[in-house]
């Protein structure tokens, strides 16, 4: 029997591509590798331990080296996801207050 993609799976992957097209600014702005945006399992990952720990990560990125501008910009991002649609979790790669402000606003409750 041939190998098939589920179509559930291509959708997932054509909206993911569309959001991370629909947010390149912010994305360049945030200063995060492209590679942590190479799929939801790959930016899911960065949220949940704050560098790709279940991923091959290739950089030297660290999330304390972000500039207070680029926090602004990740916030917004992470912000946006969530906005999408995207499974509520607590994202640890950004500040506790930032985390609060998401839980109040996507609710406490799932993952995390």
């Amino acid at each position: 029997m041939p190998y098939r993609r589920s179509p559930n799976r291509d959708n997932a992957t054509h909206a993911w591509d569309c959001f991370v097209s629909a947010y390149t600014p912010v994305i360049a702005a945030c200063g995060i590798p492209i590679a942590y945006l190479a799929s939801i399992d790959h930016f899911d990952d960065f949220l949940v331990h704050g560098c790709l720990a279940n991923h091959r990560d290739d950089t030297d990125f660290q999330i304390e080296h972000l500039s207070p501008d680029q926090c602004a910009e990740l916030f917004l991002l992470v912000a946006s996801y969530f906005a999408a649609g995207y499974e509520w979790f607590t994202p640890v790669a950004l500040r506790p207050a930032e985390q609060h402000r998401l839980a109040s606003r996507f609710g406490s409750h799932g993952a995390g």
